[in-house]
């Protein structure tokens, strides 16, 4: 897995998250027990029991490892996806723990803005890459900004962008 396709699902963990806190643990794993197979993909992520998968009717295990449906479209488990997705759940369960210094630096930052009018999307994008820029050693600080900005682009309306930018822009220039 990509480390783009890695950062897409935890935005999209978060942005759930978001919406159910109670759980963290439940909304991860049903995640990834559900998360839909896309056919453009060469993988498809899934975690659990195959055969529950809704895309997936009829499981045949064959000796290359490939794992195939009735429609034969290839469905590839690998022990380095499944290291990917251990890592997924835990850099989202990192985040959540340090949810509170997250969203200081954020707010910090909003200049004009309060937190609460932030979009979801656009909130969950901002934490993640705040998230990358403070605590993610592996991420330079202009990558972090850029994918939030490809993800603003994927996930928010037209001014979302632009609005990620600039936060994650002022959150640079006061970090360094």
């Amino acid at each position: 897995m990509t480390y783009k396709e890695k950062r897409n699902h935890k935005f999209r963990l978060l942005f759930m998250l978001d919406f159910k806190m109670d759980n963290i643990d439940s909304v991860i794993s049903n995640y990834f027990e559900n998360v839909p197979y896309d056919e453009d993909e060469e993988n498809s992520y899934i975690e659990g029991d195959l055969k529950s998968h809704k895309n997936v009717s009829k499981v045949v295990i064959k000796d290359d490892d490939k794992i195939k449906n009735e429609s034969d479209k290839a469905i590839t488990i690998t022990l380095s996806e499944e290291d990917d997705i251990q890592d997924i759940k835990n850099k989202v369960k990192d985040i959540i723990s340090k949810s509170n210094a997250i969203d200081g630096i954020i707010k910090e930052n909003l200049e004009t803005w309060d937190i609460n009018r932030v979009g979801k999307a656009e909130l969950a994008i901002i934490r993640l890459a705040v998230y990358e820029m403070y605590y993610d050693e592996t991420v330079d600080l202009p990558v972090a900004i850029n994918e939030a900005v490809e993800l603003a682009k994927t996930y928010g309306d037209d001014k979302a962008p632009k609005f990620v930018n600039g936060v994650l822009s002022t959150i640079y220039k006061n970090h360094k």
